[in-house]
């Protein structure tokens, strides 16, 4: 009896000393995949469109530095991932609310108590790119009267304010590089790499880039999952100590056309590092305490100055946020209440028993009815209208539509002719009916009798004129131009955004100039406001000549 207590007993403490060795291997595993596997996989956010670091081939494959980056990191760590690719929009706020597991972004001070940030994977430098035949009277220290276009940055926008210089927030930056190149702008501020892969990638000869004295930023991994970052972090120290961050990023210095080996520069590290040690030893010792708490007390007022302006923007965007939506909200329920009103009167006045109306009076009512009807449906097509603007699809062009027939449409469906309020005149300026345009009729003359509209609205009295015009460069130009209130030039690109209306007096919802540029950009062409033109607004609505039409133009 005692033995085979003795035998349970012995049996017991070795599988209490298996267990005590085997659980600790079993975290260990199950740390090194962090509990991701095939069935469960993390899901990395990536932007379609954020060339050269991440975006999405013409086959559908992600691409780019930080795809190649991620692979190796989650090699290393042992983690199974997919992309979830999309537009950046969505994938920031993806990340930010946890619907996927990771991504990269650039550090913000007023992010960072709503997510978990990496250390930095490295920082971004901005650079200034301006026209080779530019460079003998370029000054960037002197930027006031330039206009400079940049991507959507707060620190970048407050420098040109402070500066005097105009400014406009560039949806595209290949696009704002090759408008540069045209001349549209005098500058483009972007991220160094961003100046280096485009320029190359639109082979812009023409253009130069140089160091921008800006703070640099830090772009990191950012995840809901403070496990995964502690964990990231513990990696990219790793891989920053063995110097494959760099290498893979391609983040080095040059002098001249010289490229400068990073063994060189650990070389001069090394050799720096001694001198200042051996410096501060003989000659800082009784300075070191003091520096220490100099330098302190600057980063304490640096951060203290950083969140006094994020919370400075943040309250200001907050307030612009409500005021659009609040005045939006009070127009639309203006728009649609009107007409409301109206119909539910008459209709009150035809049911009501007692009232005798004549044929003039049923005809008079019959026609404020269709045309309040017609309001309302209006109102309802161009909202619906603005949701296909943000999708920026495509508009097919099977149409082939002469200049003046599209004139004529558009004055028909904006009723301009007959404005009692106004003048109106339409000015051919060719007779050639060759000149035609290869389009979606339909939709030109929508685009075009928008515009109408808006001068119509804002022209309480005077004159509005149509203009069509070969513009001689293989474009037909529709200029709309009235001589009502104008718009301020710092105004020209913003009075294109959505439910932007400058002066709150005049009904509308602030949709229309929207709807006609993603029309005119959908149709391959555009529409920009003339800041020259000062005795009221006049816009410019481009579209390509069909080619056998312009062809023939040419030959007259």
């Amino acid at each position: 009896m005692n033995q085979t207590t003795t035998i349970a007993r012995n049996l017991t403490i070795s599988l209490l000393l298996i267990a005590v060795m085997v659980l600790p291997c079993t975290r260990a595993f199950a740390q090194k995949g962090l509990g991701y596997s095939k069935e469960r996989p993390l899901i990395v956010g990536l932007d379609t469109d954020f060339a050269p670091l991440q975006y999405v081939d013409d086959e559908g494959i992600p691409r780019g530095y930080d795809v190649d980056f991620t692979k190796m990191l989650m090699k290393r760590m042992g983690i199974v991932f997919t992309y979830a690719p999309n537009t950046w929009e969505k994938i920031s706020g993806d990340v930010l609310h946890g619907r996927v597991d990771l991504g990269m972004m650039i550090y913000s001070d007023y992010r960072k108590d709503i997510t978990n940030y990496s250390r930095p994977v490295f920082r971004m430098y901005y650079q200034i790119v301006y026209r080779k035949d530019d460079e003998s009277t370029f000054n960037q220290r002197n930027l006031r009267g330039k206009h400079i276009a940049y991507m959507s940055s707060r620190p970048v926008g407050e420098m040109l304010d402070r500066e005097g210089a105009v400014r406009t927030v560039a949806n595209n930056l290949g696009e704002a590089l090759s408008d540069l190149s045209a001349r549209r702008y005098d500058a483009v501020i972007c991220f160094r790499y961003q100046a280096r892969y485009f320029i190359d990638h639109y082979h812009l000869d023409d253009l130069m880039a140089e160091d921008f004295s800006l703070q640099p930023r830090e772009y990191c991994y950012v995840s809901h999952s403070k496990e995964l970052i502690a964990a990231i972090n513990a990696e990219l120290k790793k891989m920053e100590d063995e110097g494959i961050i760099d290498d893979l990023y391609d983040i080095k210095s040059d002098f001249g056309a010289i490229r400068i080996p990073n063994w060189v520069w650990y070389l001069l590290a090394s050799l720096v590092f001694i001198f200042l040690s051996a410096s501060a030893i003989i000659f800082y010792m009784s300075e070191k305490r003091l520096k220490a708490e100099h330098e302190k007390l600057l980063k304490a007022y640096d951060l203290l100055a950083e969140k006094n302006d994020a919370l400075v923007v943040a309250n200001e965007r907050a307030e612009e946020s409500l005021r659009m939506k609040t005045n939006f909200i009070r127009q639309i329920s203006h728009e649609i209440r009107t007409p409301l009103n109206i119909l539910s009167g008459f209709t009150q006045i035809i049911v009501s028993e007692g009232h005798e109306l004549d044929q003039d009076a049923l005809r008079d009512i019959g026609e404020r009815i269709s045309a309040n009807t017609e309001r309302i449906t209006g109102l309802v097509s161009k909202m619906l209208e603005l949701s296909e603007a943000s999708s920026m699809t495509v508009i097919e062009r099977t149409d082939r539509v002469s200049l003046q027939e599209l004139a004529c449409s558009a004055i028909a469906e904006s009723g301009a002719q007959e404005a009692a309020h106004v003048r109106f005149r339409l000015q051919l300026k060719t007779d050639d009916e060759r000149l035609a345009l290869q389009t979606n009729g339909r939709m030109v003359s929508r685009a075009l009798s928008l515009l109408l509209d808006n001068a119509l609205k804002f022209t309480k009295e005077g004159t509005v004129t149509l203009i069509v015009e070969p513009d001689g460069s293989g474009s037909a130009a529709f200029i709309v131009e009235d001589t009502g209130i104008g718009i301020p030039e710092q105004d020209a690109e913003h009075v294109f955004d959505e439910f932007v209306q400058l002066d709150d007096y005049y009904e509308g919802t602030g949709i229309g100039l929207t709807v006609a540029r993603s029309i005119a950009r959908r149709l391959g062409g555009d529409i920009v406001l003339d800041t020259s033109y000062t005795a009221g607004a006049r816009f410019i609505f481009t579209l390509p000549l069909a080619d056998l039409a312009y062809s023939n133009y040419e030959n007259i």
